[in-house]
């Protein structure tokens, strides 16, 4: 062979070609391996999504076949009763199950897309685990297993973290323990960690005494596409994404979840999470007594709705669902088909001086969508409540129907329950159109009637008319200054900046009943939470007129009083 002369430091040396074949193959074999292994783990996770495919077409084909063909059961003619309410029954959980695996599937694509979000808030973690428990109980009962909620200690009254995504990894978790437990008894224990650290942990321990797993099982519990067992799919149900989102929802609140289990002797499901700081917060040592029983209340059936809806949906059927749940509930609902005429009521009833109390408004209809109908109507001058209707549940819709103004959201398909609360919530949230009240003397001019709401800021301090009168001059002198910073974050493209002072606007407005300023000040927050800065510049001039529209009118009621 021809030498090859390799430079070496210290001196030449001659390296024969012989001795660099054997390094290139060797190399080749390392790259061999390496496109073997890649391939490996390619194959191993279209398995994996293979049999969630194959999982997918059994949980979507089981509660079809039982919807369509007790739905064609009920199409006979002279069905029992008995029979059509155990059909009807059955097609209402069949329908239950299809939305959850739908819902599983997007949450599941918004975790391996980095899009997934949590919202940190105060909230009770003991009337979260009340809520969690109420809800399972029929479940329980149902399989005669006994549901135990207990404080292993004391808990904290408040919390810093979000309320619904803690709410979704305890219902999965509470309802895995239900549904792999036969007999016996499932216990949730409440408890927290390093209480006085910096960083102390709430502890939710679902304890079972269920089928139990082995160490084999355990090891791939939380992979997604998958379940402890392929037979636990055929026997029990379910998609194999429930855990996996739990898991990392947990991450995402600064904690995670751990399980320990042994065949036939049950499990341990632990969930570990940041609570924030727990100064100044008050401390439980036991459940909210009458917990279940003041849920149970809060979504009877005997829930009464006053009032007049218009309700603006394109759809026959949804028209027809959603007109029974409000109508049963006592209310008097006015249906139209597209957000043309949505606005041309409502506005007719304003010309009235007779409007409607509240609309609920499809996002998605003909002639004019719900988002347009919605800001023409805050632009002319309607202040009462507008719920969002829409079959869009991805991340960032709801800020996108309160930055067209809407005031609360929902999403289909409809839960009666959820949205006769909602209706009933707004219906009881004043606004400037409220009837003044009895005690005259209390009561803005009718000229600065329509901008805030002296009553009903007065009712907010429990009546001290001084406190309130310091509370408006106190936002007399500070908004001017917010107003000019929202100018300054702007050109700044500070996001977090105008969503803060957004947001002090909106709730300063608040206290004192400036409904106008603060439907503004939403949706300027709203916008600016999303960052969408050509928005926040064309939704800002409004913003400032209504707060300065409210200044002006507090100074004038300010001077009245004092003349």
């Amino acid at each position: 062979y021809e030498p090859i002369i390799v430079w070496d430091s210290e001196r030449f040396r001659l390296i024969d070609v012989h001795t660099l074949l054997i390094a290139q193959s060797q190399l080749l074999k390392l790259a061999n391996h390496t496109v073997q292994h890649q391939m490996d783990s390619a194959e191993a996770a279209n398995r994996a999504k293979s049999q969630f495919l194959a999982n997918m077409s059994h949980e979507i084909r089981t509660p079809l076949t039982a919807i369509l063909g007790f739905t064609e059961n009920l199409l006979e003619p002279h069905v029992p009763e008995a029979e059509r309410t155990a059909a009807l029954q059955t097609i209402l959980r069949n329908g239950h199950h299809l939305l959850q695996l739908i819902n599983d599937i997007l949450d599941l694509s918004k975790i391996e897309a980095g899009r997934l979000e949590v919202e940190k808030l105060n909230c009770s973690p003991g009337e979260l685990l009340a809520d969690v428990v109420s809800a399972l109980r029929v479940k329980a009962d149902a399989k005669r297993v006994g549901l135990l909620l207990s404080y292993r200690g004391s808990v904290p009254e408040t919390i810093h973290s979000d309320p619904t995504r803690l709410r979704q990894i305890l219902i999965n978790l509470v309802g895995n323990a239900i549904k792999f437990t036969e007999r016996g008894h499932v216990e949730i224990g409440v408890s927290v960690e390093h209480a006085r650290s910096e960083r102390p942990m709430l502890r939710v321990d679902i304890v079972d005494t269920g089928i139990g797993m082995t160490p084999q099982q355990l090891g791939r519990l939380f992979e997604p596409f998958s379940q402890a067992d392929g037979s636990m799919t055929r026997r029990f149900g379910g998609t194999g994404l429930g855990l996996s989102i739990s898991r990392r929802l947990a991450q995402l609140l600064g904690g995670d979840i751990a399980v320990t289990s042994e065949p036939d002797r049950g499990s341990i499901f632990t969930v570990l999470l940041e609570t924030g700081p727990l100064d100044d917060v008050e401390w439980r040592s036991a459940p909210p007594v009458g917990f279940e029983s003041r849920r149970l209340a809060s979504i009877s059936n005997d829930t009464k709705l006053t009032g007049r809806l218009l309700l603006a949906e394109d759809g026959p059927d949804n028209q027809l669902l959603i007109g029974s749940f409000l109508r049963k509930c006592g209310a008097d609902v006015t249906i139209v088909d597209d957000g043309r005429k949505a606005v041309d009521a409502a506005l007719a009833s304003l010309a009235e001086s007779a409007p409607f109390d509240m609309i609920l408004m499809d996002m998605q209809m003909p002639v004019l969508d719900g988002y347009a109908a919605t800001r023409e109507l805050r632009n002319n001058g309607w202040l009462h409540p507008i719920l969002a209707l829409t079959a869009n549940a991805m991340s960032g819709d709801r800020q996108k129907c309160l930055a067209a103004g809407c005031d609360d959201f929902a999403t289909k398909p409809i839960d009666r329950r959820r949205l006769v609360a909602q209706v009933q919530e707004l219906l009881s949230s004043p606004t400037s159109d409220s009837e003044p009240a009895a005690d005259s003397t209390n009561e803005p001019r009718p000229a600065i009637a329509d901008i805030f709401d002296w009553q009903l800021a007065l009712n907010r301090v429990g009546g001290e008319e001084d406190l309130l009168r310091e509370i408006a001059e106190l936002l007399i002198e500070t908004c001017p200054g917010w107003l000019a910073e929202l100018e300054e974050h702007l050109v700044e493209r500070d996001q977090a900046s105008l969503r803060r002072v957004a947001h002090s606007l909106k709730n300063s407005a608040d206290n004192l009943g400036g409904v106008r300023a603060v439907a503004a000040a939403s949706r300027l927050e709203a916008a600016a939470a999303q960052g969408n800065f050509d928005e926040v510049r064309s939704l800002l001039p409004t913003c400032r007129d209504e707060v300065r529209d409210l200044l002006d009118a507090l100074r004038q009621f300010l001077e009245g009083e004092r003349s």
